[in-house]
C-alpha cells in the first residue's frame, strides 16, 4: 500500500475530509491545499517529511506504518482474526451435522 493510499484510509476511517486535513497543516504552518493533499492521496505527490510528521499526529498514525511498503501488524492481525473466525464458523456448522447424525443414530 502506498503512503497516498495508507493517507486516504486513515481519513476515511476517522471520517475526515481533505479540506479539513489540508487546513490542519496550514494551521502547523505546513500552508497546504486540498489539491496538493489530493495528489498526495492520488500518488501523484508525496509529502516531505515535515509534512509526512504533521500528518501523523494529526491522523494519529505512527510513521513506520506510513511509509513502509508491508502489510502493518495491525493488517496481520486483522487478517489472522478473519481466517480464525471463519474456521470457528465452519466448527459450528460441522458441529450442527454431527449432532444431527448422532440424534439419528440415537433415534434407530
Amino acid at each position: 500500500m502506498s503512503i497516498g493510499e495508507k493517507l486516504r484510509k486513515r481519513r476515511n476511517e476517522l471520517g475526515l475530509t481533505q479540506e479539513w486535513v489540508a487546513l490542519e497543516l496550514s494551521s502547523q504552518g505546513k500552508n497546504i491545499s486540498q489539491p496538493t493533499y489530493n495528489n498526495w492521496e492520488n500518488g501523484k505527490s508525496c509529502p516531505s517529511i515535515e509534512q509526512v510528521q504533521a500528518l501523523t499526529k494529526i491522523l494519529r498514525i505512527k510513521l513506520p506504518y506510513l511509509v513502509s511498503d508491508t502489510d502493518t501488524d495491525t493488517e496481520k492481525w486483522r487478517a489472522m482474526a478473519e481466517e480464525y473466525a471463519e474456521k470457528c464458523r465452519m466448527l459450528e456448522k460441522m458441529n450442527v451435522v454431527l449432532l444431527k447424525e448422532n440424534e439419528k443414530l440415537r433415534d434407530a
